[in-house]
């Protein structure tokens, strides 16, 4: 879905993959391109997110939620919008002629406190080479199923983590996601589709002790005694379309 409309650019924020060596003498080049085009470089209040490096580099610096995002990132990048070699007559357009593309986010808590949102996945998975059981909840539906753990995946990550692991690959403006069991024991869980308005509750039984993540970020531990609730966020992530 296309929103918002065209406007012109005239403040942006850069980030770059630090852990990347050719990404800082690239952002030198996109800020000097940014200059160049009349737009003041600000991380403050930018109507324009640049980031450099790839896939990771967005889902590391997504907090600017309701701004564009423009990406740049090499030729196997799943989100962002550009190549390295690339990036100026697209980034030039949207500099000039900004529009917007709307992407599902999912909201999660823990036992009631709110986690950051997720663009691509929300999961829980056993550190150790063991089976966790799980026990899912959806509507008036509940599924009990033992597997290495599960992933809540959107449209956006769904051919990352979660088409490895048997979802399925969705437009990236579907407004639904999925519920995606990782190893699942004798593949006793298929993928769920679920709708935008699902709302979903997982908890554990049994001593094992889960890592629960976001993005392939934010990482802490999740057992039987905590509850895992969620669902699609009311908030969008843009993205700038090219």
């Amino acid at each position: 879905m296309i929103f918002g409309a065209i406007m012109l650019v005239k403040r942006a924020a850069v980030f770059a993959n630090r852990k990347k060596p050719q990404t800082a003498a690239l952002r030198r080049e996109v800020e000097n391109f940014l200059l160049a085009h009349g737009v003041s470089l600000t991380a403050r209040t930018p109507q324009l997110v640049i980031t450099i490096g790839g896939d990771g580099t967005v889902l590391y610096h997504k907090r600017h939620y309701g701004v564009p995002y423009f990406a740049i990132g090499s030729n196997t990048s799943f989100i962002c919008q550009a190549t390295f070699a690339n990036w100026r007559k697209k980034l030039a357009r949207a500099l000039s002629n900004l529009c917007t593309e709307k992407r599902l986010m999912l909201s999660c808590s823990i036992d009631g406190k709110r986690m950051p949102f997720s663009l691509n996945e929300i999961g829980i998975r056993n550190p150790e080479p063991r089976v966790l059981s799980l026990h899912l909840a959806s509507g008036k539906k509940h599924y009990a199923f033992r597997a290495d753990g599960l992933l809540f995946c959107t449209a956006t990550g769904s051919p990352a983590y979660c088409y490895s692991c048997g979802g399925k690959q969705m437009s990236r403006r579907a407004t639904c996601y999925q519920a995606v069991a990782i190893s699942p024991f004798r593949r006793t869980f298929a993928p769920l589709v679920l709708s935008r308005g699902a709302r979903c509750t997982l908890r554990l039984s049994g001593p094992e002790r889960a890592q629960f993540f976001i993005d392939g970020h934010l990482f802490r531990s999740f057992a039987a005694k905590n509850t895992l609730r969620v669902q699609a966020s009311a908030k969008p992530f843009l993205f700038a379309k090219t």
